[in-house]
């Protein structure tokens, strides 16, 4: 048997909570870009929270930030704890806005399962 990064885990298991942290890091980091440069879609979106739309540039910011920490293997584990939060944010603000927290919880199930998947020691 092959020597993997942690015990118990097995190959098959790690690919595919790497395919999931990288589906959501790509999902995070559009989404941040978005922000930054303002994107229509993404202003719109956010003219629907009260009050929002003068944080739009900091959240962008602030996602990119987060998944930098998230992948920094001496940071990973408080990027994930922050991003939990973050994610936890996605959707409450999907539920103020009156839309269906649908892309919030995708986003948090490919972070949750991701992360456990190829590293169940962040966790702990």
């Amino acid at each position: 048997m092959a020597n993997y990064h942690e015990p118990g885990i097995n190959k098959i298991q790690r690919i595919i909570g790497y395919i999931l942290s990288i589906l959501f890091s790509l999902i995070i980091l559009m989404a941040g870009f978005a922000k930054i440069v303002g994107a229509e879609p993404i202003m719109e979106n956010m003219s629907k929270i009260p009050n929002w739309e003068d944080k739009v540039l900091f959240l962008g910011v602030l996602e990119i930030a987060l998944l930098a920490l998230y992948w920094i293997p001496r940071t990973g584990k408080l990027g994930f704890y922050l991003l939990c939060s973050y994610v936890g944010g996605i959707i409450v603000a999907e539920v103020v806005s009156g839309q269906a927290p649908v892309t919030g919880i995708v986003v948090a199930v490919f972070l949750y399962a991701g992360t456990v998947m190829r590293n169940p020691s962040m966790l702990k």
